[in-house]
């Protein structure tokens, strides 16, 4: 079984695109300056659960599912490797960067991909409601955690475990001082705060995939729980953040501390992190069904 984490599986489909220099690539996510930027369309179509085509914008290449997080290609040319990272904020929206070797390349470059239409038929054979890594743990303390804030799915058709995901995102961008990996529990927030239902069931990945643009709510801010281990005695500190997911920008950060190392110690942390964030004005809630309203 591969490593891969339980990042989310991107759409099938067309993408629009915008490329330029990275002005910062942090835990996964890209963001642009926005002066000369160059927009354009991509297709990704996927040949295996393990293989996506990447089609436009001035390449062709394939990408392939890292042993540790997102999505990894290589392009020669000009006196230059181009290794390219894509990492899937949700299965419609990408963040793609680029470490360069040769060739006097010196500026980072990126890209965002936004899913203009999903293709009929989707990947999901390819989507694993178990993660591929394990997360029982992270997993556990995120419906604890919700459960301790009265979130309550909208419908039956939705349940908690459709709004976060848990995931072991790789420090490995120019940009970044610490290297190595932090694990991370995220909620994708719309324009009022709402959580929106955007993790990767089979079900819930096919229609989110094949919606119409517009139709759905597009998520604006995203609520990262960053785990950090502790240890003398051992025990997790949580970064808390709400992060805009255009700018990069973090709004608000808190930190939560807590002696232990099971999920009720996790849970414990996020809580203390959440509250204090409460207090500093940022709302959160309720879980969405998602539409465009």
């Amino acid at each position: 079984m591969s490593s891969a984490t339980a990042d989310p599986l991107p759409c099938q489909g067309r993408y629009s695109a915008q490329s330029g220099d990275v002005t910062l690539s942090a835990d996964g996510m890209v963001y642009l300056d926005p002066r000369n930027r160059h927009e354009g369309t991509v297709d990704l179509t996927y040949d295996g659960c393990d293989r996506i085509t990447v089609a436009g914008h001035g390449m062709r290449m394939q990408i392939t599912r890292s042993a540790t997080s997102g999505w990894t290609g290589t392009l020669a040319g000009g006196g230059a490797t181009r290794i390219f990272h894509f990492n899937a904020v949700t299965p419609r929206l990408i963040g793609s960067w680029m470490d360069a070797f040769g060739g006097r390349v010196t500026v980072q470059r990126g890209m965002k991909l936004t899913l203009l239409k999903g293709t009929e038929h989707q990947p999901v054979d390819c989507v694993f409601d178990a993660d591929r890594q394990n997360f029982s743990r992270e997993n556990a303390a995120a419906r604890a955690f919700m459960a301790a804030q009265g979130l309550v799915p909208p419908s039956s058709d939705f349940s908690l475990q459709d709004y976060f995901r848990a995931a072991d995102v790789e420090n490995r961008t120019q940009t970044e001082s610490r290297k190595g990996s932090a694990r991370h529990i995220r909620f994708m927030l719309g324009d009022d705060g709402a959580m929106l239902p955007v993790a990767r069931a089979a079900v819930r990945f096919r229609e989110i995939c094949r919606a119409e643009a517009g139709t759905l709510a597009p998520p604006r801010r995203m609520l990262d729980f960053k785990i950090v281990p502790i240890e003398n005695p051992d025990g997790y500190t949580i970064f808390a953040r709400v992060i805009d997911i255009e700018t990069g920008n973090i709004i608000a950060q808190r930190e939560g501390h807590v002696i232990g190392t099971g999920a009720e110690a996790i849970t414990l942390a996020m809580q203390d992190g959440a509250a204090q964030l409460i207090g500093d004005g940022v709302t959160f809630g309720p879980l969405s069904d998602g539409v465009a309203r």
